[in-house]
């Protein structure tokens, strides 16, 4: 037996629960997608303006176009765990059931990608669930694999 390889009774209760779980579908659509990353710009583009002018009222020495670089940047790290779990949760929502079935892993990959985008941040959440998806879902093996 190797080792970190399922019993078969672990096989066994994995592949009943791959076969009959039901498939989330998060109330989100493109629509409210596209909503949202409006509001978000155009809040964020607001505050850079006020931000910028009162650096100009009191008279601070800035480079515009390397302070909306920064700005926006900044944006995208502390924004960046919402956006990666909003992309899932539209895969989630769209993707026929014939492409969500495939997952032989308990949680299902795009469950285990909001699990450690939550957990760890974006960065090492997304390098988890990109190894996830590239080495461990393959095969014919059912398997509970927690972060």
């Amino acid at each position: 037996m190797q080792l970190g390889f399922p019993s078969e009774e672990e096989q066994e209760l994995v592949r009943k629960y791959v076969l009959k779980r039901p498939l989330y579908r998060p109330p989100i659509t493109y629509f409210k997608a596209f909503l949202l990353f409006l509001i978000g710009a155009i809040c964020s583009f607001v505050i850079s303006t006020v931000i910028l002018f009162l650096l100009l009222k009191f008279k601070i020495p800035v480079n515009k176009r390397l302070f909306y670089v920064l700005f926006y940047a900044a944006m995208f790290v502390f924004f960046a765990r919402w956006i990666g779990m909003l992309c899932i949760k539209l895969y989630q929502h769209y993707a026929p059931e014939e492409v969500r079935r495939r997952c032989l892993l308990k949680p299902t990959c795009s469950e285990y990608a909001i699990i450690v985008i939550k957990k760890y941040g974006f960065l090492i959440g997304g390098i988890k669930t990109w190894l996830r998806l590239n080495y461990k879902c393959r095969g014919n093996v059912y398997y509970i694999d927690e972060p």
